[in-house]
This record gives C-alpha cells, structure tokens and sequence, in this order.
C-alpha cells in the first residue's frame, strides 16, 4: 500500500535552533499516529512541518509529492485542527463555517447540503449560532467537521482535547474513531493516544523513535521516561 505520508531523515527547526533531526516514518492510508513528547519536544513543529510551514531538511512528502516543492498540495491534502479553537473559528455562524470547508472541496453547498453534512456531527442546532457562543467541545465538533468537509487524506491534530472535559474527550475519541482519514495525533493525553492510535512517533532531545506498535512504548517503563512521558 502506498505511503500518503512520508518522512525519510527529517530534520525541521523552530526559528533558528533544530528541533528534531533524523525523523523517518511512514503512514499508510488510514493509519493513525501519535505524536509524543515533552512540551517543546517539536510535536507541533512537526505538524506545521507538514503543512510547508516550517523549513526542513530531508525528504517529506504528502501524496508522493515534496511539500517544500508543492506546499499549497500539501494543505490541501492535510487538514489541521489546532488547540486553540478561536483562532481558527472565523465565520460569522457555523453554516457559513461548514459552507466555506465544503466549497473549499468543490462540493455542493447549498442549504440542504449543508446541513445534511451537519447532521453527520449532530451540529444542525448549532448552525445559526456564532462560534463564540459555544461550548468548548461544541467547538472542536465544529473544527472537527470543517476540516473533515473539506475532505482531506490525513487529519492533523495537535492536542485536539486540550480545553476538553472527560466527557468531551470522550465523544471527540468516539467521532475520531469513526473516520477514515489518516490521522497524525500530537497529544500529551496518553490514553487517547492509546486508544485512537496503533503507532506511535516520539520526539525529545532534539531525537525520534518510531514505535511500529505503540503498546510496546507505554510497556517500557525504562523508554518512557527516557522520553520524559512518566
């Protein structure tokens, strides 16, 4: 099966200091990674890598292609969900916020389209209401759809739970585990990673492990607080 996402001696920066060096790693259509590490191991670096954001050295493709030649692909193809959901909420409702990513894919758009896409994600209450009236979890729910409509390959999502309650993790997981996208996770939530991934990329130290089975990372204890994750 081929690779829609590959890295082979990756190194990448954050401003002028080299944040990883030597990364390889691949995902398979429909694979689902987690990206692991300390806070300032490079796990959001490395998906603003992804995204032609970020300098780099070595080969990254997405969909066969070398984002640094061909950036605009790869955003097309990789669609992310950040943290913090306000920035990226910027629609006067979430109608306009679904109608803008289903465009975006060249899809119908009108109001029954719209909101059928809506029901998919239980948001049809919601689409007359302005992002800034809703919940935390009601707001990943949107970011999530939006990004989905838009029909990307991989799903990049950096600490898609943290302004989450359990229960709204929860769900998140719940609708996560449902699609079909390839999905590279940055997170620092253990068990969703766990729970939602099969393999894992660790980062720390300026270095990177892959673990083909993430189940043999977190039976380590001896590799887990190598990569300070304890």
């Amino acid at each position: 099966m081929n690779a829609c996402l590959k890295a082979d001696d990756l190194s990448f920066w954050r401003g002028e200091r080299a944040v990883v060096s030597g990364l390889s790693f691949t995902a398979a259509p429909g694979d689902r990674i987690a990206v692991l590490g300390a806070n300032g191991s490079g796990k959001t670096t490395l998906i603003r890598t992804i995204l032609g954001f970020s300098p780099y050295r070595g080969t990254l493709e997405v969909e066969g292609r070398e984002v640094r030649d061909r950036p605009k692909e790869a955003r097309k193809a990789a669609a992310a969900v950040f943290g913090d959901a306000d920035t990226q909420l910027l629609m006067p409702t979430v109608y306009d916020e679904l109608a803008f990513s289903l465009k975006a894919a060249e899809e119908r758009a009108g109001g029954p389209d719209v909101r059928a896409f809506a029901g998919r994600f239980g948001l049809v209450p919601l689409l007359d209401r302005h992002p800034s009236q809703l919940s935390s979890g009601e707001k990943r729910k949107v970011l999530l759809a939006q990004s989905l409509g838009r029909r990307p390959s991989i799903l990049l999502l950096d600490e898609p739970t943290s302004d989450l309650d359990a229960r709204g993790s929860r769900r998140l997981r719940e609708m996560l585990a449902q699609v079909p996208q390839t999905i590279i996770l940055a997170t620092h939530h253990y068990d969703l990673a766990m729970a939602l991934c099969r393999k894992a990329v660790v980062l720390g130290g300026g270095k990177a492990a892959v673990y083909e089975d993430i189940r043999r990372l977190f039976d380590d204890p001896a590799a887990l607080d190598r990569w300070e994750l304890l």
